[in-house]
């Protein structure tokens, strides 16, 4: 019996869960013949290319997805990320800019340009994404803890143990190590990214729990630990740290 799109799907996750990204490649790309134009199967597929650091072939799968979906900013976050591993920074500040433009009030949008920026060495930009994040929600611990370092790089010392103080009151917890993290976003649906059209919406199945919160130490001590809510800031932190360390999930 001939097996659905679906079907291959499903394989593939299962093997990418097992850290076998060739074989789930296969699967994602077996769905693809049936439904082209699938977006869990691109999205999936490009995020086994990554961790092969088979990078041309996710940007292809990324470019693809946002073709056909041009209005959903996960996807220009994602891809962002990508072209950033690929040294293409100009273009993934552009792919960052246009899902603040998406979705100019989440928080998250600016938490994770203002990453990428310091990792770009623009400290005055991300401190500028920070406080926006900060703006917006008040409460984001991580916000303030990475303000707090991009503060003390600028060499703005008051203000960075002021920002350091009011994110240990916010969560001590996450904030006892000093470290460079993406802050968290709020109350986006567990395992889906929403596609709104302007006459339809669908929802796209993704690997859930593939977007932690990230957490990156010194940046791979500076590359070797290398973007909704909750469930989207996790999935970027994972996306990020696992492709830029190598490691599995």
């Amino acid at each position: 019996m001939n097996q659905t799109a679906q079907e291959y799907i499903n394989e593939g996750v299962m093997h990418s869960k097992k850290n076998d990204f060739a074989t789930a490649i296969e699967k994602y790309s077996h769905a693809l013949s049936i439904d082209p134009a699938n977006a869990e199967a691109l999205y999936n597929r490009a995020k086994c290319y990554v961790k092969l650091q088979q990078v041309e072939k996710a940007l292809q799968d990324f470019d693809t997805l946002i073709d056909n979906h041009k209005e959903v900013a996960f996807y220009y976050s994602e891809r962002a990320v990508v072209r950033h591993l690929n040294k293409q920074n100009d273009k993934a500040m552009e792919d960052l800019d246009r899902a603040v433009e998406l979705e100019p009030d989440k928080p998250f949008r600016y938490s994770s340009r203002a990453f990428i920026k310091e990792k770009m060495g623009n400290l005055k930009g991300a401190l500028e994404d920070y406080e926006k994040t900060i703006s917006l929600d008040p409460e984001d611990a991580i916000a303030f803890n990475n303000k707090g370092l991009v503060e003390e790089q600028l060499g703005y010392m008051e203000q960075s143990k002021k920002s350091f103080h009011k994110a240990d009151s916010l969560d001590p917890k996450k904030t006892s190590e000093k470290q460079t993290s993406i802050p968290e976003p709020r109350q986006e649906p567990a395992s889906k990214v929403n596609i709104e059209q302007k006459q339809k919406t669908t929802s796209i199945e993704v690997i859930k729990g593939e977007e932690p919160k990230l957490t990156v130490k010194g940046y791979l001590h500076q590359v070797k630990k290398l973007i909704s809510d909750k469930e989207e800031r996790k999935q970027f932190k994972q996306f990020i740290k696992n492709t830029l360390t190598g490691k599995k999930d």
